[in-house]
């Protein structure tokens, strides 16, 4: 008898012991689920669209296309990786992209395609670094809403682009030379990818790695603590803008060089992409924060879903739909780790 109350007092007392244990492996499950949900769910649609159809969505034909085709949305939102990161918003990507690619194919066509190519494209990137320049300077010095601020310049830049253009195709005397960087190949591998990958290693040096990356996360988390710990918040800001002026403007570039034509209205449809893939990836792999890894699974979730849904014969509406869809659901993700997280604290 007394034995098995000592052995039921002993029980007892090891529960509370082993509450905290089961506890920390229930979180150290959950943490992990957290950050490779997103690689899981992309592995799973992979698998089911293979099933789906068979012989079409797995080769590399179709998934090379799929791949090149995002290159541009993959370039501007590593640019906007920096003013996310940094806790703002810049809504004028659209506009910039829009700029730089009337910008390239203007300046072929006003020199009757003998403008060096080079020179082009520096001209292009110092348009797109220049607009993130204004937009900085606006939120900076006149401590005006950078949503304000963006939503209005995207505007004016897509505006002096129609001007420039006078609402027409830009099309005449872009050189072969030029071109060529857009359709070429590396190794078998396309030039935009080519070059995706290389932005991406940089982007995650800079950010992962280096003082600049911890000063900007350190902005975004918050703003007037870094301040005063002696973050130079203002040159942060200012430097988060004209990079990602910079990279909508290299997008752009991107852009008129394969296609080979100057549109005066191509910039918007790669704002809602670039947020929803940026939102996406900051709820996997470092969840929490913008990070490059993540980003990159977003996009491929938000590619392989498009491509996968259109080889079932989706409406054409079911692409904006989801790519909306994904966004909002990432936003919610977010919000509800940051109430777990201050649940725990």
């Amino acid at each position: 008898m007394s034995e098995s109350l000592s052995s039921a007092t002993q029980q007892a007392e090891e529960v509370p012991a082993a509450r905290p244990a089961e506890h920390r492996a229930g979180r150290i499950g959950l943490d992990l689920l957290d950050r490779w949900a997103g690689p899981l769910l992309l592995v799973a649609m992979i698998v089911a669209f293979t099933i789906a159809s068979p012989g079409v969505f797995l080769t590399s034909s179709n998934l090379l296309a799929v791949v090149n085709n995002q290159t541009i949305t993959a370039v501007v939102a590593l640019g906007l990786l920096f003013p996310l990161a940094a806790g703002v918003f810049d809504i004028s990507i659209g506009g910039v992209l829009t700029l730089s690619v009337i910008t390239s194919a203007w300046t072929f066509q006003q020199t009757a395609g003998s403008m060096p190519v080079p020179l082009a494209i520096l001209i292009t990137l110092l348009v797109g670094s220049c607009a993130g320049l204004v937009n900085a300077l606006l939120v900076v010095r006149l401590s005006i809403d950078p949503f304000i601020v963006t939503l209005g310049s995207g505007s004016i830049f897509l505006g002096v682009s129609q001007l420039v253009a006078n609402g027409q195709v830009v099309s005449r005397d872009i050189p072969t030379s030029f071109t060529d960087l857009g359709r070429g190949e590396l190794f078998g591998i396309p030039n935009p990818i080519v070059l995706v990958v290389v932005l991406a290693l940089i982007v995650f040096y800079v950010l992962e790695m280096t003082p600049l990356g911890r000063m900007i996360y350190a902005t975004g988390f918050g703003r007037e603590q870094s301040r005063l710990a002696g973050v130079p918040t203002n040159r942060i800001l200012v430097l988060a803008f004209v990079i990602s002026g910079l990279c909508a403007s290299l997008a752009g570039l991107v852009y008129t060089s394969r296609i080979g034509t100057g549109q005066p209205d191509v910039g918007a449809q790669y704002l809602l992409p670039s947020y929803a893939a940026a939102f996406l990836g900051s709820t996997m792999i470092k969840p929490g924060r913008f990070n490059v890894p993540g980003l990159l699974v977003g996009l491929a979730i938000l590619a392989i879903g498009i491509n996968g849904l259109q080889l079932q014969g989706i409406p054409f509406w079911v692409i904006s739909t989801f790519q909306g869809g994904a966004l909002i659901l990432a936003v919610v993700l977010t919000k509800l780790r940051k109430l777990s997280v201050r649940a725990d604290g």
